[in-house]
C-alpha cells in the first residue's frame, strides 16, 4: 500500500505581461520579481530555507513549504504588494505579479516531479478567468499583485482565522476551469472589494468591447449615425422649431 505523502503549502508566481518587455529587460524583470518575492516571504516570517520542490517556470517559480507556513504565504502577498508599489514608483519597466497558493499532499523530491497538487497550483496561476480579472482590472487601475487561493487553502488558513494581514472579506469567489482543473477559488486584488472581483470574473460588454468599436444604433426612429471630419457621429436627433419655423 502506498503511503500518502505529507501535506505541504504551495506557492507559485509569474510576471504579468513579461513578454511585453524588451528582450534586454526580461532578465532584469525576472530578477526583481524573485527578489521581491523573497523579501515579502521574509517579512511574513516564512523560512525560505525550508523550501522544497523548487521549480523555475521562466518568469516565475513554483515551490513547496511546510504546511504550517500556509497562513504566512498568504500574508506575504500583502507585503509583496507594498514592495512592488515601491519599485514601480521609481523604476521602469514595472513589475507586476500573479500569485497562486494551494495546499495538499506532495512527495518531496530534489528532482523535477509531475504531481497532481503541483499541477493544480499551476492551473490556478494560469487560468484564463484569473488572467481576465487582472486584464479587466487594468481598465480601472493597474494592479501590482493578484492572488488566487484554492478552496482548500482558503478554508484552512483564511476561514480558519490563521492569517493576520488578509481576511475573508478581501477575497471574492470565482469558478475556475483550466483543463482538468475545475474548482471554486478565491481571488484577491489589493484595493478591490470581493463584489468587484466577482464582477470582473464575468465578461462585460462595455469593458471587453474592442477599442474603436462603433456603438450599435438602436432600432428606434430619430437616430442618426454617420461620419464627419471630426470622426464618427451618433446619437438621437432632436429638433426644436420656433413659431416662425412651423409650417401652416
Amino acid at each position: 500500500m502506498n503511503q500518502m505523502p505529507t501535506t505541504k503549502a504551495m506557492f507559485g508566481y509569474d510576471v504579468i505581461g513579461s513578454s511585453a518587455n524588451d528582450d534586454d529587460k526580461l532578465d532584469e524583470v525576472r530578477a526583481y520579481a524573485a527578489k521581491y518575492v523573497t523579501e515579502a516571504l521574509d517579512l511574513a516570517k516564512v523560512e525560505v530555507n525550508d523550501r522544497t520542490n523548487y521549480s523555475p517556470t521562466g518568469d516565475g517559480a513554483l515551490a513547496c513549504y511546510p504546511e504550517t507556513s500556509l497562513p504566512q504565504l498568504i500574508d506575504a502577498t500583502y507585503h509583496l504588494d507594498g514592495k512592488l508599489h515601491g519599485h514601480n514608483r521609481r523604476y521602469l519597466p514595472p513589475v507586476r505579479l500573479r500569485v497562486s497558493i494551494h495546499t495538499g499532499p506532495v512527495r518531496i523530491s530534489d528532482e523535477e516531479t509531475f504531481q497532481r497538487r503541483t499541477i493544480e497550483l499551476a492551473r490556478g496561476l494560469d487560468a484564463s478567468t484569473f488572467k481576465e480579472i487582472v486584464r479587466r482590472m487594468d481598465r480601472f487601475a493597474p494592479s501590482t499583485v493578484a492572488v488566487i487561493l484554492s478552496d482548500q487553502a482558503y478554508r484552512v488558513a483564511v476561514l480558519g482565522g490563521y492569517t493576520e494581514r488578509l481576511r475573508s472579506h478581501n477575497f471574492g469567489d470565482v469558478e475556475i476551469a483550466n483543463k482538468e482543473f475545475n474548482e471554486r477559488c478565491w481571488v484577491h486584488v489589493p484595493g478591490i472589494d470581493r463584489e468587484r472581483v466577482r464582477e470582473l470574473s464575468h465578461p462585460d460588454p462595455v469593458i471587453d468591447k474592442p477599442t474603436g468599436a462603433r456603438p450599435t444604433p438602436p432600432s428606434t426612429p430619430g437616430y442618426f449615425q454617420g461620419n464627419s471630419v471630426g470622426g464618427d457621429n451618433s446619437g438621437s436627433m432632436v429638433a426644436r422649431f420656433g413659431e416662425s419655423d412651423r409650417r401652416p
